[in-house]
């Protein structure tokens, strides 16, 4: 119960329209800050991954693209997805063979089943007198982190420039 001699000033600080300043969605003014931190497409959240700050709305499809990139697993030399790697650690033995984490590819064949017979090619190779290629010289951390960097503002920019372009249409 509101006084009648606060109705006014209740309804312009609760119930009056307003407008996001993100995504100019009205609403009532008692839910903007509620929406902005929670609901908002606009509001900016930060990859799991990368950390990489974004629009909400982008979110999905970035975390789709940047969880299928891969880190080497230090205990046991496997490339392992990000979006799988908690659960790649947790179980990793640290054993070079190692076959935990490994999930059907789509097409009945294990990921497993694929590096260990590029594994045994590799092998093969050497015994025929391959030799085995030496790591890339020059190439640092530093050099990848920085790619990624400039990767995520190009796509950052690119997705600004796409939305700002489809506005105007």
């Amino acid at each position: 119960m509101v006084p009648k001699r606060h109705a006014e000033e209740h309804y312009l600080n609760t119930h009056a329209s307003v407008s996001c300043s993100l995504c100019s969605e009205t609403m009532e003014r008692e839910i903007l800050a509620v929406h902005k931190c929670e609901n908002c497409p606009q509001r900016i959240v930060t990859c799991e991954f990368c950390e990489f700050p974004l629009p909400a709305i982008d979110l999905s499809e970035h975390q789709e693209v940047c969880g299928n990139r891969t880190e080497l697993c230090h205990l046991c030399r496997r490339y392992v997805r990000l979006r799988e790697r908690n659960g790649h650690e947790a179980m990793c033995n640290g054993a070079p063979d190692n076959s935990v984490g490994v999930q059907d590819n789509g097409v009945g064949v294990s990921d497993h089943a694929i590096s260990s017979s590029r594994r045994d090619a590799r092998a093969a190779e050497r015994e025929r007198g391959g030799q085995r290629r030496p790591p890339l010289q020059g190439f640092s951390q530093r050099r990848l982190l920085f790619t990624i960097a400039i990767t995520g503002i190009a796509v950052l920019l690119g997705s600004l420039f796409f939305q700002k372009k489809t506005e105007n249409h």
